[in-house]
């Protein structure tokens, strides 16, 4: 997938799908990367013909039913909202697909999330109501009296859900304290903008960057996980200038540094996006997570099985790639990291049970 990241960078259309084996392009539709793929391959006048071709037609045009569907409800909650709360600030894909992506639908959204004022937020939740939209989730309303968003609510008809947030992570979580994260900080980063013409605000593109970064490596997962990827790369190609002084401000010694050092790195190493090296190594210099080892290591598991889509297996299971992921990301000396990734990924007897099952029914 990376050369489908690449065309993206370049805006290229220019691709055939011939470039792409069988296996990479269902990767492509169940990653999120389908809409893409189609417009990558606009002007590849053999794809129709191919017996895959179905399959990318058939993403990009759910992609744009659904995307349609959750514009047409973010421009609905924002005229109902108007008057009654301060103007909402768009999070993550409802943000960037408008601002920053050449086309709304190729970036793929699971829900909108937009950031209120505490204050604000019951008045806003009461708007959703009336909409139609019903709080839904499988936690207890207490979970989420502490957590960074209220309970999501999700709409019967358009299938759209929607999360309010009061903050960007969890206040007990280590990114939560962060100072690039706290609430002053926040507010001081809201940029006036618009969406269909309506007032809202979004994150600067400083913030913005370092809450994508931290968000993707937070919560970095095989399926969907290149999306993240895909945001930073629209982000920093169609940014002219970035303050980076100001990025380097906040993460001087910050959890998200090597969060965003992880990001930043892996698009240079497939040169996605020119970062400039001073900006890098002062990011290296700034995060306590990795020496070289950890991040080649890393980056060549998210290679694998992220960004190229291969399967998890006994070795490689979801419960080690989500240890891999958290124990090198830990704060530390990557030489602590790496012993203490050893111990982590000892099986459990559960696991050792689960092994020997496997071991015989293979037999």
């Amino acid at each position: 997938m990376t050369r489908l990241l690449k065309a993206a960078s370049r805006d290229g259309t220019d691709l055939a799908l011939e470039d792409f084996s069988a296996d990479q392009i269902r990767w492509a539709t169940e990653t999120g990367l389908g809409p893409l793929l189609q417009r990558a391959i606009a002007h590849d006048v053999k794809a129709r013909a191919s017996t895959l071709w179905p399959l990318v037609q058939g993403a990009d045009l759910t992609a744009r039913v659904i995307n349609g569907q959750q514009l047409d409800a973010m421009d609905e909650i924002i005229r109902a909202c108007e008057g009654h709360a301060p103007p909402l600030t768009l999070l993550k894909g409802i943000s960037v697909c408008s601002q920053h992506y050449p086309e709304p639908h190729l970036r793929v959204m699971r829900d909108i999330d937009v950031l209120v004022d505490q204050e604000a937020i019951p008045t806003v939740e009461s708007r959703l109501l009336r909409l139609g939209y019903q709080p839904r989730s499988e936690y207890p309303r207490a979970f989420y009296e502490t957590h960074h968003h209220t309970t999501p609510f999700f709409h019967p008809r358009t299938r759209v859900w929607v999360e309010v947030h009061r903050g960007l992570f969890p206040s007990g979580s280590e990114l939560g304290a962060d100072r690039v994260f706290a609430l002053e900080n926040i507010r001081a980063e809201l940029r006036p903008s618009e969406f269909h013409g309506r007032r809202v605000n979004r994150l600067s593109d400083e913030l913005q960057l370092v809450y994508l970064a931290s968000h993707w490596a937070f919560g970095l997962t095989r399926v969907g996980g290149v999306v993240g990827v895909l945001d930073a790369v629209y982000l920093l190609t169609n940014v002219r200038s970035l303050r980076w002084e100001r990025v380097l401000g906040w993460l001087d010694g910050a959890v998200a540094s090597a969060y965003v050092y992880l990001l930043l790195t892996y698009l240079g190493r497939h040169r996605l996006v020119d970062v400039p090296a001073d900006v890098l190594s002062a990011l290296r210099l700034r995060q306590r997570s990795f020496g070289h080892a950890n991040l080649k290591a890393l980056q060549a598991i998210i290679d694998r099985y992220v960004t190229d889509g291969r399967e998890f297996g006994v070795l490689m299971s979801a419960r080690n790639f989500e240890i891999i992921r958290e124990t090198l990301l830990s704060p530390g000396w990557p030489t602590r990291n790496a012993l203490r990734l050893v111990w982590n990924l000892l099986p459990s007897r559960v696991g050792l049970r689960e092994l020997w099952r496997r071991v015989q029914a293979s037999a």
